[in-house]
């Protein structure tokens, strides 16, 4: 009978880590923000692909569009897989959902039908005339998209003109501009935080329930938990369906080892035909 001590071991230590995985998985479901949401277009460099979805990731973003199609070959450039991307994304596709789109214009009106204020990244030597609206002075409080153009030509002049306005990232140095991945990351970390703000979020919520700041008072977008108590991690908080759905979908994939690999896998075989990597949602109507 020496061996059922150890196995009681083993299992009890392999149920220990499974609640932590599960606690952990709800966390980051609960903390998620689905009203802050980035637009890519056109990226070239798959290392700053891989980049800016592991800082989106991290920042607690949950959704981003990708308009990346070049006509002439059927291939997305910057979803071409390579060893530097796949270390530097680091499996961060893997808990966010990306949204494909073959034109930015549809891309843009799709998201504003949604109610959501689309915002073009552009570099002050780029204006072009246009206003440009600090970062900081932006107002998060309603659903937002920001859009980042290519690393060679920036936001397309056919997208600014979609969009509801231009925003810039205030540079003091002698530095002119800033590399995307970098930018979308400054822009997403403030932005995040200022949404949270507009919100009167706890720092253990996202927006996913949809509570709206009116003053001090707090509404939750579900009717059934309309009279919940402000969560606060203190106990059993029920969900709303959408974290409920967000939290099954984060089980399977933590439990499918196959789905980073074959991820991974996929992105590695190099074909002239479009790889679309992670959760994927086909936004063309």
């Amino acid at each position: 009978m020496d061996w059922e001590l150890p196995f009681e071991e083993e299992t009890a230590s392999e149920t220990t880590t499974v609640l932590r995985r599960d606690a952990r998985l709800e966390q980051s479901a609960r903390r998620r923000l689905e009203g802050l949401r980035v637009v890519l277009e056109d990226l070239c460099d798959p290392g700053n692909r891989a980049a800016i979805l592991r800082s989106v990731e991290a920042f607690g973003l949950l959704h981003v569009h990708e308009v990346c199609h070049d006509v002439a070959t059927g291939r997305r450039p910057a979803q071409t897989s390579t060893a530097r991307g796949r270390s530097i994304v680091n499996g961060a596709e893997k808990w966010l959902n990306l949204h494909q789109h073959e034109g930015v214009e549809e891309c843009i009106k799709s998201l504003q039908a949604a109610g959501f204020g689309v915002w073009a990244a552009v570099p002050p030597q780029q204006a072009g005339g246009r206003r440009l609206m600090p970062l900081d002075e932006l107002c998060f409080g309603g659903k937002t998209a920001l859009l980042f153009g290519s690393e060679a030509r920036g936001v397309s002049t056919k997208a600014v003109e979609s969009c509801d306005g231009c925003f810039t990232v205030p540079l003091f140095g002698l530095s002119e501009s800033l590399n995307v991945s970098v930018c979308v990351a400054v822009s997403v970390h403030l932005a995040a935080l200022k949404r949270r703000k507009a919100l009167d979020l706890p720092k253990d919520m996202g927006d996913m329930e949809e509570l709206q700041a009116d003053g001090a008072a707090w509404r939750p977008a579900c009717p059934r938990e309309a009279e919940r108590v402000r969560p606060d991690f203190g106990g059993n908080v029920p969900m709303c369906t959408r974290v409920e759905e967000l939290l099954r979908s984060y089980a399977d994939r933590s439990l499918d080892h196959r789905f980073t690999a074959n991820l991974r896998s996929q992105r590695s075989v190099r074909s002239q035909r479009s790889v679309i990597p992670g959760p994927c949602f086909n936004d063309e109507k």
